[in-house]
């Protein structure tokens, strides 16, 4: 038997933020790395039938999540509680490519990969097009990025309301990606009092800091770890506007990792599931996640944007 191997956050203040240790991937990495999957394809996809796992892991996005170290070694909160969970499959194995946020699911879809993380947020679509395990592998913090003066908003509803009575603009989001998601759940589920924003073929989860900062739209979203790594970070990318923007928390949503239905059994996602569950419950899955995150998105309730 193989030895063992991210919500004890809180937020008394927006501003009263803790930084934590962060990793960031260069596109040339990402580019080498997209190459490198793409040599290896095909053993990736000849083994369907096998144990052998192959994830695609997302490092184009600065984060904590999976990164590459300076040494170029893949680690993060994510890819290192995988490691966990192989650890305690004696009958799999994973491997891991480091690659690019798009790669991800192109790779899952294509069958290059078996699997993929991604930092992905349960959607209606995602569960009728890939294998999901029942158990989170984290939880990311979804929060409202805005000027000092704009402050004062605390939900969705608030937005919607200062849209009516001030004008205040949302920046455009990808039709599709998993931040888009709440807000298109908040206005189904508030038909009178909906929050206006443009539809985009692009990923503007990286834009939208550039975007607030200069005054393009008044309010985007932007995940805890985003606030922390480029902003609260004395070496972040917009460290320099820091004290200019808030981070407002809005929810707590849980995140998967997704499998492709062909390349996967039921056998392997309750194997899977047994395992982080006893990471859970030994403590191990929240030990890790401290010490990437600073905190343990595990302790309170989680929120599927998919549940009634």
């Amino acid at each position: 038997m193989k030895k063992r191997k991210i919500f004890a956050l809180l937020l008394t203040s927006v501003l009263s933020l803790q930084v934590v240790a962060c990793g960031s991937a260069e596109g040339s990495e990402v580019a080498s790395a997209e190459n490198a999957q793409s040599s290896e394809g095909n053993d990736a996809s000849e083994s369907s039938a096998s144990n052998h796992i192959v994830i695609g892991c997302n490092i184009s996005v600065s984060g904590v999540n999976d990164y590459l170290d300076e040494d170029d070694h893949l680690t993060g909160a994510t890819v290192e509680l995988m490691r966990a969970i192989d650890e305690k499959l004696e009958d799999y194995e994973f491997e891991y490519v480091p690659t690019s946020f798009d790669d991800v699911f192109v790779g899952i879809e294509a069958g290059t990969y078996q699997g993929g993380e991604a930092n992905c947020f349960l959607t209606k679509e995602r569960i009728e097009k890939y294998a999901i395990p029942s158990e989170n592998i984290g939880a990311s913090y979804i929060g409202l990025l805005v000027k000092k003066e704009l402050g004062d908003l605390t939900s969705f509803e608030d937005v919607a309301n200062r849209q009516k009575s001030d004008g205040l603009t949302f920046y455009s989001m990808q039709a599709g990606n998993g931040l888009t998601y709440p807000v298109e759940v908040y206005n189904e589920q508030h038909p009178d009092n909906q929050i206006v924003f443009e539809y985009t073929s692009e990923n503007t989860n990286s834009e939208v800091n550039n975007w607030i900062i200069n005054g393009r739209y008044d309010v985007g979203l932007a995940l805890y770890s985003n606030w922390l790594t480029n902003y609260v970070a004395e070496d972040g990318a917009y460290h320099d506007a820091v004290d200019d923007l808030v981070w407002i928390p809005i929810q707590i949503v849980g995140v998967y990792n997704l499998f492709n239905k062909d390349k996967v059994d039921q056998k392997f996602l309750d194997a899977y599931d047994a395992a982080l569950k006893e990471l859970k419950a030994s403590g191990e899955a929240q030990e890790i996640s401290k010490k990437f995150y600073g905190y343990d998105p595990f302790e309170e309730d989680i929120k599927n944007l998919t549940e009634e």
